[in-house]
């Protein structure tokens, strides 16, 4: 193996991975997240182009066994970074990006993620190679489990059970018996360990079945949980007030579960074939065995078991892992068409990078328009929201931030009808509370009365839903709703205090109390 082509594969490895991870910028409209998929597409495009050009040029310099090397001890490097900086975050040596944040992920479940899949990648040094590799392979998977044990991620220790299976030089038995201990060891973590988070999971999982149900076989399209999942939730805690889900709801964007999500958004055939993929992976390994296959084979069942538990495909490093052990799986096929490759890649990535750095260019000016609005620029700002929305329209954060924005700007028709058509693409707790807003500024009463009675459904423990009502019942001059209201505000259970809670509680205490305000319609 030229020593050359594994310095050049390791760097440019290194680059696509961490970016993939330690990536985060205050000037995106998503600090955390989205700021990983634009640094690691403009990477991965850089790379991709420069291995395509020197593939072309001097082929033995970017040989599939030096690029798969490369990305090995790049992974190994990256990983042991990232759990080093959240133990030191959690030591306080260095302070956190965020209240939720992990490391540089936007919660725990993305670092777990990070972390637990890449637990097979680089394992094969621990056998042939160097002692200098053996011992960095052992310092980085040591530093990884301890920092999944730090962040008690359940899926992430189920992770690494699955991963030690997988490693353990055991018989086929002795496996089925590891993997039965690794189902009880989950059972037990499920029921005993945060349990009201479990029962919460559990709830997601029964209203997305029942979402599944409307459309099984083709699903409702890309996007279909966003748009329909929290009205199922809003439906099904309507119709069994009282139930010990209700004080657990919250905002859902995922199903907690890849596999399901894939169901919702494209039915039993969806699912049928993302399972046809992986078996023909499986079966294209048996048949033609390599070094590195297995290495595929194990990082593959790791995603699986952590998509059932989570959501790790919310994160490009997932999608690279996924997308190396593919290849190495099929490496020895795609050797013999190298060529070609590259000179897909040299027409392909280069029209990728243009589309790119326009979604970029977009988010960046989103984000500006959104900081000066927030100062109080919100008319000023409204020319450029309408630029943006022929460009945006499609995009449901962009129309509720345009709809809040009209909405400050006193143009509440054109906030109700932009709130409209982001409701069309996401049913939500935080949409139904603005277009609630918007009616009641409207004086249309009634309407906004059933929008905040849809918010309160979806998360039955909030307060603002039920104050709002009051609110509205008040300039309707409904003094005996607003009376039965305010008893169900002062009678409600408080899930977390907070300030708003208590100044919610507070005002309608005083103002029940005196019952003035109300009997004068104020």
């Amino acid at each position: 193996m030229s020593r050359f082509g594994y310095i050049v594969s390791f760097v440019c490895c290194a680059l696509v991975l961490g970016a993939s991870v330690f990536t985060v910028c205050a000037e995106l409209p998503d600090a955390m997240i989205e700021p990983k998929w634009y640094a690691t597409g403009v990477a991965f495009i850089f790379v991709g182009i420069v291995w395509a050009v020197v593939g072309m040029v001097r082929p033995s310099v970017v040989r599939f066994e030096q690029v798969w090397s490369g990305f090995e001890a790049a992974c190994v490097v990256v990983c042991a970074l990232q759990a080093v900086m959240y133990l030191m975050q959690t030591a306080g040596v260095i302070v956190p990006y965020g209240r939720f944040s992990a490391g540089s992920f936007d919660n725990v479940a993305g670092l777990a993620s990070c972390l637990g899949i890449s637990l097979p990648i680089g394992m094969r040094w621990l056998m042939d190679g160097r002692r200098s590799k053996r011992l960095a392979v052992m310092v980085s998977k040591a530093l990884c489990v301890m920092a999944i044990v730090v962040s008690e991620s359940r899926t992430g220790l189920m992770c690494i059970a699955v991963w030690a299976l997988l490693e353990l030089p055991c018989r086929r038995g002795q496996k089925v018996i590891g993997g039965v201990a690794a189902m009880a060891l989950f059972i037990v973590l499920a029921v005993f360990v945060k349990t009201d988070s479990s029962i919460g999971r559990w709830f997601i999982a029964g209203r997305t079945m029942d979402l599944i149900a409307g459309s099984p076989w083709l699903g409702h399209g890309s996007g279909g949980f966003d748009a329909r999942y929290m009205d199922v939730q809003a439906d099904w805690l309507a119709a069994n007030p009282g139930s010990r889900y209700a004080v657990l709801a919250d905002n859902v964007g995922h199903p907690l579960n890849e596999w399901l999500l894939l169901a919702v958004d494209y039915g039993v055939l969806g699912v049928c074939v993302a399972i046809g993929a992986v078996v023909l992976t499986v079966a294209y390994a048996r048949r033609h065995p390599s070094a590195s296959s297995g290495t595929g084979l194990n990082v593959i069942a790791c995603a699986g078991v952590f998509s059932l538990f989570s959501y790790p495909l919310l994160y490009p490093f997932t999608w690279l892992l996924l997308m190396m052990a593919v290849v190495v799986v099929f490496g020895h096929a795609l050797s013999h068409h190298e060529r070609a490759l590259y000179v897909m890649m040299l027409i392909v990535l280069p029209v990728c990078g243009v589309g790119l750095c326009r979604n970029l260019e977009l988010a960046l000016e989103l984000r500006e328009v959104q900081g000066k609005a927030m100062l109080g620029l919100s008319e000023r700002m409204m020319p450029r929201y309408e630029r943006l929305y022929q460009k945006l329209k499609d995009d449901a954060r962009f129309l509720y931030n345009y709809a809040v924005e009209q909405y400050e700007a006193g143009r509440y028709r054109s906030a109700l009808n932009t709130a409209r058509e982001c409701g069309s693409l996401v049913s939500c707790y935080d949409l139904c509370l603005l277009e609630g807003d918007i009616r009641s500024a409207l004086k249309d009463y009634g309407g906004a009365d059933s929008c905040y009675n849809r918010a309160h459904w979806m998360i039955p423990s909030r307060f603002v839903p039920l104050y709002e009502r009051f609110n509205v019942a008040i300039e309707r001059g409904d003094t005996v709703s607003a009376h039965r209201l305010a008893g169900e505000i002062l009678a409600k259970p408080v899930k977390v205090r907070s300030r708003e809670t208590d100044e919610i509680i507070d005002d309608v205490g005083k103002r029940a109390l005196g019952r003035v305000d109300i009997m004068q319609g104020k």
